[in-house]
C-alpha cells in the first residue's frame, strides 16, 4: 500500500483519538459535557451538550495546517462565481485532466494571463465575509456553524490548547489581503501569512481531489 495513503489513515486515527482526548479536556475545564461532533457533514469536530460552544479543533505538527479543501466545482458554487476570468484561472492554477502537458497537470502563475490572475486575487481580496464563512464557520453545504476553534500548540498535547473565538479572530482576518507567487496564494495581515491557498497536489493527478483548493491556516494568529 502507498506509504502516503497509510500515513494519511494513521493521521486520521490520531486526530480521532486527539479529539476524543479534548473533549474529556473541555468537559473537565469548564464543567460542561463535550462531546465529539465530527463528520464530512460539518465543521464541527467537538461541541458542548448545549450547542453553545462548538468547535472546529487543530493539532498541527508544525506552524500551518489545512483549514478546507474543496474541489473546484464546489468553491465556484460556494462564491456563487460566474466571471469567466476567474473560472478560467481556477481551472488553470488548480489544474485537471486538460492541462496534462504541464508539469503536475497545473499551469503555473507565468503560464496564465496576467488579467485572470488579478480577477481571481479581486474575488479573493472582495468577498471577505464569504470566504470566511467558507473556511472558518459554516463550510459549503455543511450542517451547524463553528464559533470556536481549538488549536493545538504542541500536537497531541490537550494542554497546549489555546480556545480562540472566531469572532474576534474575524476581526483580525478582515484586516488582510491576497498576495500570489508562482505556485501559491497568501493572504497577510499586519506583515505576517495568515493562510495560504494552493493546489491540494497528492494523490492521483487525474483525480478531482488532486486538483482542489487547499487553504491551510498559520498559527500567526496566537499571541
Amino acid at each position: 500500500m502507498n506509504n502516503r495513503i497509510v500515513s494519511g489513515r494513521n493521521a486520521k486515527l490520531g486526530g480521532h483519538i486527539f479529539e476524543h482526548n479534548l473533549s474529556e479536556y473541555l468537559s473537565f475545564k469548564y464543567n460542561d459535557e463535550h462531546i465529539v461532533f465530527g463528520s464530512s457533514k460539518t465543521k464541527i469536530d467537538i461541541q458542548n451538550i448545549s450547542g453553545t460552544k462548538r468547535y472546529s479543533v487543530k493539532n498541527p505538527s508544525g506552524k500551518n495546517t489545512q483549514i478546507s479543501l474543496i474541489t473546484q466545482k464546489k468553491f465556484i458554487e460556494a462564491l456563487n462565481i460566474t466571471d469567466s476570468l476567474v473560472i478560467s484561472f481556477i481551472e488553470k492554477f488548480f489544474g485537471g485532466n486538460n492541462y496534462s502537458d504541464y508539469n503536475r497537470h497545473r499551469m503555473c502563475i507565468s503560464d496564465i494571463p496576467s488579467n485572470e490572475t488579478s480577477a481571481f486575487l479581486r474575488l479573493l481580496n472582495d468577498n471577505p465575509d464569504k470566504l470566511y464563512e467558507l473556511l472558518f464557520t459554516t463550510g459549503h453545504k455543511q450542517q451547524g456553524e463553528v464559533n470556536y476553534l481549538a488549536w493545538a500548540t504542541i500536537k497531541d498535547d490537550v494542554n497546549s490548547i489555546k480556545i480562540v473565538d472566531l469572532e474576534l479572530l474575524k476581526n483580525t482576518y478582515l484586516k488582510g489581503h491576497w498576495t500570489v507567487n508562482e505556485t501559491t496564494l497568501y493572504y497577510i495581515v499586519d506583515g505576517k501569512k495568515l493562510l495560504h491557498l494552493q493546489m491540494k497536489g497528492s494523490g492521483a493527478k487525474y483525480s478531482s481531489g488532486y486538483h482542489s483548493l487547499q487553504f491551510h491556516l498559520h498559527n500567526s494568529f496566537i499571541n
